[in-house]
């Protein structure tokens, strides 16, 4: 009988009203640190990540064949990874242990928790397996019109991937109880450490020849053994609650296998719809690597804000809703969304108005990286900068839905995008003459989509819980854009042209701070709160001094 209230207990723990509770200044002060802390995290993760991604043109002597392969291996082990762990890590894992520790059932938490664990690790290790086994099927199918040295490279690639699937799933765990227990700075630098490991693999095993790939491809597996070993070793005093069993009656497993499952159909599609892209990225050798570089270029500014806001928003807010707190809920995503948009918005504004000088500015080193490759995906970034603004909506909304257990509704958003984004593809690679930034513009209309589908579901499932005003503080951004471009602008009729690599990153730095500038001086007339926030802080620092 005391087994089954036990049960009961944990079962019905989204649902257990607690007295609602403001959130305090000390908790105010605490997620803004933990923002910061995870921004610079990311900060270093992003650029370490990108200048793995630099490196790929160079260390593979710029053979546009060979640059695809090993962006084309990446597809299926990532896939494979969406499909069995994913998003369940922000959806079920973090959400429902830090809901047990607002109930102080952390012990409970933990038996359902570690059953989950074994699953997801005994599948992973047969579904690597079975990828190893079906990669030379699977990879031709998803890359049909490529070339036959392209694909077949790609198959070994994928192959010599596989193996860190599986490591890359435990890092994955280990992050998801550490932002749990809100130990940010443990897992805030963790990805740049994998970033680096991967740096020196693609220096010292890769070369401008198929074999310089696939060790290279090793080398990031092993890299990935090492991320999961810093954060387990993070990790390792949270694991004295871990117990080995198979329990597949238990309910709080269940409750955790029947929030995941949703999500890891939802996240596999965001994999699929970027394997969609590259199907489509068929026009000519290096067509992959430009929607790669494109990619990961908007992403940096993407994932040092919006990701680390949504991160640190996420366990916070799952214990107002746990608490039944739907006003501190409402202020806290309120303040997250505007506080992401306030910082994304400069920084994809610059990429619209100079893609082809941050493409250079990124990527191109050297004379293998030309002038007709850089304007071609800048054409690509250029559409891509819309779709940063709205998936800061789909990232913070769904982590929202998230942290109330709620995840059928990303599974819904995922499936008609997945159908959209494939339809929208094949209509603009078709019927207009963009070539492969076509397919950016339709990732972009997806993804606008998406942000309105998923904002406006929020709205109707739980409307005392929706921020205000989002419309108005949007338009009042976009007033801010406007002195950033003409500042832009009108730089950029003036008879400079910097010859060296050096003087082209100096004259691009300085268009670019004074356009963040004139954004920041709208701000401050306009009396954003961001803008007065950040101006106190600053008074207040130089004020001790």
């Amino acid at each position: 009988m005391k087994n089954e209230r036990q049960k009961n207990k944990l079962n019905n723990m989204p649902d257990l009203p607690l007295a609602g509770r403001r959130q305090t200044a000390n908790e105010s002060q605490s997620m803004t640190v933990s923002t910061v802390i995870m921004m610079i995290g990311l900060l270093l993760s992003k650029l370490t990540g990108q200048l793995r991604e630099i490196l790929i043109m160079p260390v593979f002597g710029g053979n546009p064949e060979i640059t695809d392969a090993y962006i084309i291996g990446f597809q299926v082990p990532d896939l494979f990874f969406q499909l069995l762990v994913g998003g369940a890590i922000q959806a079920a894992i973090t959400p429902f242990l830090a809901a047990a520790l607002e109930r102080d059932a952390e012990r409970r938490a933990w038996r359902s928790l570690s059953i989950f664990i074994n699953y997801a690790a005994v599948i992973m290790i047969f579904a690597s397996a079975f990828g190893i086994i079906a990669a030379p099927w699977l990879v031709p199918l998803l890359n049909a019109g490529k070339s036959e040295l392209t694909v077949s490279l790609a198959v070994r690639v994928t192959q010599a991937l596989f193996p860190q699937v599986f490591f890359m799933m435990m890092a994955a765990l280990c992050i998801g109880i550490l932002n749990a227990y809100k130990r940010f700075t443990s897992t805030s630098f963790g990805p740049a450490v994998y970033n680096i490991a991967v740096i020196l693999a693609m220096v010292t095993l890769g070369s401008a020849s198929p074999l310089g790939a696939v060790r290279t491809a090793v080398g990031v597996t092993i890299a990935a053994l090492i991320y999961f070993l810093l954060q387990f070793f993070l990790s390792r005093t949270m694991f004295r609650n871990y117990r080995f069993s198979f329990d597949r009656h238990d309910t709080g497993f269940v409750l955790l296998f029947r929030r995941a499952v949703p999500t890891l159909f939802s996240g596999s599609i965001i994999q699929l719809n970027t394997i969609i892209l590259n199907a489509f990225a068929f026009q000519f050798a290096g067509a992959a690597t430009m929607l790669r570089q494109a990619s990961t270029t908007w992403q940096l500014p993407y994932g040092i804000f919006t990701v680390a806001i949504g991160n640190v928003m996420l366990p916070t807010l799952s214990r107002n809703f746990a608490a039944n707190d739907d006003l501190g809920a409402r202020r806290l995503f309120a303040k997250s969304l505007r506080r992401a948009l306030f910082l994304v918005m400069p920084i994809a504004a610059i990429f619209f108005f100079l893609p082809q000088d941050t493409i250079a500015a990124i990527f191109q080193w050297g004379s293998s990286y030309t002038d007709a490759f850089a304007a071609q995906t800048a054409e690509i970034l250029r559409f891509y900068c819309i779709a940063m603004i709205a998936h800061t909506f789909v990232f913070l909304t769904n982590q929202a839905f998230y942290s109330r257990g709620q995840t059928r509704i990303a599974l819904v958003n995922g499936v008609i995008t997945l159908f959209l984004n494939t339809l929208l593809c094949y209509l603009m690679t078709s019927y207009t003459k963009l070539g492969v930034a076509s397919l950016s513009l339709a990732y972009t209309l997806t993804s606008t989509f998406s942000a309105l589908f998923l904002f406006s579901m929020y709205k109707l499932s739980r409307p005392q819980a929706v921020p205000r005003g989002i419309s108005r503080y949007l338009l009042r951004l976009l007033i801010c854009v406007l002195p950033l471009a003409a500042v832009i602008l009108l730089l950029g009729l003036l008879p400079v042209d910097p010859s060296g690599k050096l003087a082209r990153l100096v004259w691009y730095g300085l268009r670019s701070v004074l356009g963040l500038i004139a954004y920041a001086a709208a701000a401050a007339a306009l009396g954003l709160p961001e803008m007065r926030q950040m101006l106190g802080k600053l008074l207040r620092k130089l004020a001790r001094r």
